[in-house]
């Protein structure tokens, strides 16, 4: 009964608020600041509407109603709803240069937030605290502020010590994790909690497709971690980097549930950039039409597009060819199904089913692409990245940067999603 456990903690405070003066505390009204946080809390979590909405050359998110449409169980909220409000921070800056792109998309700057993977950043993405409390307040809108934290119940890690033979010489694959500090060799899954963990290889090769291996793993205490040794075959390695790809999915499947993921790479060069867009569309785009690309790599065909929905890959695209069309006129961003031979796409886009966790893109080169890989595996999530990830909201940002002294009261609450089980913590602040 993991989806109906609920709980929640209220701590009260009160503060001198330096721009406004004493905040005129009162006992009394602390009952109802309680209250209004518990609403609150619950709006996030039962209640299902758009949390973005195209705003001029962009995208801005307006609610923080997270309920999962039609949910298995309540409460359960839609981890594709929190890929969005996580917005790409940390990573390098990368451009979209292709303007039919831009437009189809709404989104011109993102950040590279893992191996051929890009995140929408500002100011293509912006938070409209005002439309979001007055969605939570009504009228009441501007007597309130809150900050929202969304949080894993568990860290559940994928954690590589192998060492992969390539033409250039002995690569190293490790992961600089703490979760990962210490760990033998091999393919490992290190946790905060125990349990049982489903893990699924998922290797590509050239000319040879794509295959997939499942491992069922029971976590045992190591420390002051739980782990299980994933048991791959060294083939498993082979060609990586050039001529196969391989990626990891571990899924911590008892409650409280986990996700993670790992692409087994020796190459930092991708063929083929992914991105979960605000509008709710997987794009997939020509290395040469971003800035953190590597230039104007010849034509390349998607060999297949796999959405993972939770319980196993529904394919939604077959070779689809992208061509940055360089010196050879212009180009136009489709469908994927229809970007086929000479359709001159420069990128195209899929539409994933409710409830997918994330898109395993195969791409191969053609045989003009000099010393570029044949070809690439790439995981776009859509979900947060990493999954370990805290997301945190804070609506106050709209008129101050620090954290507000007022009167305050927070509830908490346990809550599944599609591929984890979050911990939510809002703290409501009023003003006199």
């Amino acid at each position: 009964m993991a989806g109906v456990l609920l709980g929640f903690v209220v701590f009260v405070y009160s503060f001198l608020f330096p721009y406004y003066g004493p905040t005129q505390y009162k006992p009394s009204d602390q009952p109802q600041l309680v209250n209004a946080a518990q609403q609150a809390l619950d709006r996030v979590v039962f209640i299902n509407s758009p949390t973005a909405a195209r705003s001029g050359s962009g995208w801005s998110i307006v609610d923080l109603a997270l309920s999962a449409p039609a949910p298995l169980y309540q409460p359960q909220i839609d981890i594709s709803k929190l890929a969005f409000l996580q917005q790409g921070v940390g990573g390098a800056a990368c451009y979209i240069q292709q303007k039919a792109l831009v437009d189809a998309t709404g989104i011109s700057s993102a950040v590279l937030a893992g191996y051929g993977v890009l995140k929408p950043a500002g100011p293509s993405v912006s938070f409209d605290y005002v439309r979001i409390l007055k969605n939570f307040f009504g009228g009441d809108w501007d007597k309130y502020d809150f900050t929202l934290v969304i949080a894993p119940l568990v860290n559940l890690t994928v954690c590589p010590n192998v060492v992969v033979r390539i033409p250039a010489g002995d690569v190293a694959i490790y992961r600089k994790d703490p979760m990962c500090q210490g760990v033998g060799q091999g393919v490992w899954v290190r946790s905060t909690a125990g349990g049982r963990v489903v893990a699924t290889a998922i290797r590509c090769e050239v000319g040879a497709g794509c295959a997939l291996s499942s491992y069922d793993l029971k976590l045992s205490r190591s420390g002051q971690w739980w782990e299980a040794q994933i048991p791959m075959p060294a083939t498993m390695f082979n060609g990586l980097g050039d001529t196969a790809g391989l990626v990891v999915i571990a899924q911590k499947v008892e409650y409280p549930r986990a996700m993670d993921y790992y692409v087994f790479n020796t190459t930092s060069r991708s063929l083929v950039y992914g991105m979960y867009g605000t509008d709710g569309r997987l794009w997939f785009m020509h290395d040469a039409t971003v800035s953190c690309g590597s230039g104007n790599t010849p034509a390349l065909g998607i060999r297949s597009v796999d959405v993972f929905t939770g319980a196993g890959f529904q394919n939604l695209a077959s070779d689809a060819t992208l061509d940055p069309g360089i010196g050879a006129g212009s180009v136009k961003v489709d469908y994927c199904g229809s970007c086929t031979s000479n359709a001159r796409c420069a990128a195209c886009w899929v539409e994933p089913p409710p409830g997918a966790l994330f898109a395993v893109v195969w791409a191969e080169r053609n045989s003009q692409g000099g010393s570029a890989p044949q070809s690439v595996i790439v995981v776009v999530p859509l979900m947060p990245t990493p999954p370990q990830a805290a997301i945190r909201i804070d609506t106050w940002l709209r008129w101050t940067p620090n954290e507000p002294r007022l009167q305050s009261a927070v509830a908490t609450r346990v809550v599944e999603s599609q591929s984890a089980t979050y911990l939510l913590k809002l703290v409501l602040y009023r003003r006199p």
